[in-house]
C-alpha cells in the first residue's frame, strides 16, 4: 500500500513531464512559424526573436539558482541544493543554446560569426566561460557551501555584464520598443514556450542529482 502511494507521484511526473515539453516546443515552432518577416531582416527575424527569448529565460534561469543557493546558504536542506545545482545546470545549458542562436542570428544579419566589438557579445562570451568554468569547479569539489557560494557569484556576474553591457550596432530592446503587437505577442510566447522546456529540464536534472548527503 505504502509502496504503491509512493509510486502515484512518480508516475505522474513520468508522463507530465514530456507532455510539457512536447506542447512548449509546439508553442515555440507555432510561434516562429507565424512571426512575419520583417522589412529589413526578412525571415532572419525569427532566428534573432529566438535569440532574445533564450537569454531572457538564461537569465531568469541563473537567477532562480541563485536564489535557491542563497536559500540553502541560510536553511542547509540538501533538497534546496538538488534543486539549485539542477538550475544551475539548466542555466548552463540555456546558454549554451543562446550563444550557438547569437552566433546564426549574427552571421545571418551582420555576416559574420562572433561580433567581437560589440561590448554585448563579448559580455555574453565572459558569461559563458565563467559560468561553464564556475560549474565544472562546483561538481569537481563536491562542497556543498563552495557551491552555493559559487551560483551566486555566476548569477550576480550573469546579470551585471548583460544589464550593464553598452551596445554599437546592436539595438536596443528591438522588441519592446516594436509597434507590432504581433511581434510583441509571438515574442512572449516563445519565452512562455521556453520558461516552461527550461521547468522541464531542471525537474528532469533535478532527479538525477545525487542522493542527498549531510551539509557540507
Amino acid at each position: 500500500m505504502g509502496a504503491a502511494a509512493q509510486s502515484t507521484p512518480q508516475k505522474q511526473t513520468n508522463w507530465l513531464l514530456p507532455l510539457l515539453a512536447g506542447a512548449a516546443l509546439i508553442g515555440l515552432a507555432v510561434a516562429l512559424w507565424l512571426i512575419p518577416p520583417e522589412q529589413t531582416l526578412g525571415n532572419v527575424i525569427k532566428v534573432i526573436f529566438l535569440h532574445g527569448a533564450l537569454v531572457r529565460v538564461g537569465l531568469l534561469t541563473f537567477g532562480v539558482a541563485g536564489i535557491l543557493s542563497l536559500a540553502y546558504l541560510f536553511m542547509r536542506r540538501p533538497s534546496l541544493y538538488a534543486w539549485a545545482m539542477a538550475a544551475q545546470e539548466s542555466a548552463v545549458i540555456l546558454w549554451i543554446v543562446y550563444a550557438l542562436t547569437s552566433m546564426i542570428s549574427t552571421r545571418l544579419s551582420w555576416g559574420e560569426w562572433i561580433a567581437w566589438e560589440e561590448p554585448r557579445v563579448r559580455a555574453s562570451f565572459h558569461v559563458l566561460w565563467f559560468s561553464v568554468a564556475c560549474l565544472l569547479l562546483v561538481l569537481w569539489m563536491g562542497n556543498h557551501t563552495f557551491a552555493a557560494f559559487a551560483n551566486l557569484l555566476v548569477t550576480v556576474v550573469a546579470w551585471t555584464l548583460i544589464r550593464g553591457a553598452s551596445i554599437i550596432r546592436h539595438p536596443f530592446d528591438p522588441i519592446g520598443t516594436s509597434g507590432s503587437s504581433t511581434y510583441q505577442m509571438l515574442y512572449w510566447v516563445m519565452v512562455v514556450a521556453l520558461l516552461v522546456l527550461a521547468g522541464v529540464l531542471v525537474r528532469w536534472l533535478y532527479t538525477k542529482q545525487p542522493p542527498p548527503q549531510p551539509a557540507a
